[in-house]
């Protein structure tokens, strides 16, 4: 099954969410990144310096939280947006080119998504040699449109379920 077209629109049109991770006590950290969406897998990915407070949480604490959203500054009721959540797993901590083959092939795609998607805020650099790519395995997306909003929930193998 797939997302409804509302969640995907805004999946794709997007360039940024804002992220938000806890440390082991609960403390909530909350961050805009730039993220891409892959929807075979149902999964999100953001890519962050390794040294970040994002990475210190979700090593202590994988339960990550992104919304995107699209605001309207004159009819509240026209903003929309899709929040997920899930459990975070952070790649290799090596830049990108150090990656053993295996872990590059598992993301190497996710990696020229970004590069296509945000060519030109990156203006073609490289990821630097301490950035890691964040995988998102959703477990629960919520969409609205002003006061509605509709649920869905996945499997663990990815499949909506509802």
């Amino acid at each position: 099954m797939q997302i409804p077209d509302e969640m995907r629109n805004i999946l794709y049109a997007n360039y940024f969410g804002y992220v938000c991770t806890s440390d082991r006590f609960d403390q909530p950290h909350l961050t805009p990144v730039f993220f891409v969406y892959d929807e075979n897998s149902h999964k999100l990915f953001f890519i962050t310096n390794e040294r970040s407070k994002k990475i210190k949480n979700l090593s202590e604490n994988p339960n990550v939280s992104i919304t995107i959203d699209i605001r309207d500054p004159v009819n509240p009721f026209n903003n929309e947006g899709v929040m997920a959540q899930g459990t975070a797993n952070i790649t290799d901590r090596a830049p990108i080119y150090f990656l053993s083959e295996e872990t590059l092939q598992l993301y190497y795609d996710i990696y020229l998504e970004f590069k296509s998607k945000y060519q030109k805020v990156i203006d073609n650099k490289p990821m630097g040699e301490n950035d890691v790519i964040i995988q998102i395995n959703i477990e629960k997306m919520v969409y609205w449109k002003g006061p509605h909003f509709k649920s869905l929930k996945f499997k663990k193998d990815s499949q909506v379920i509802s």
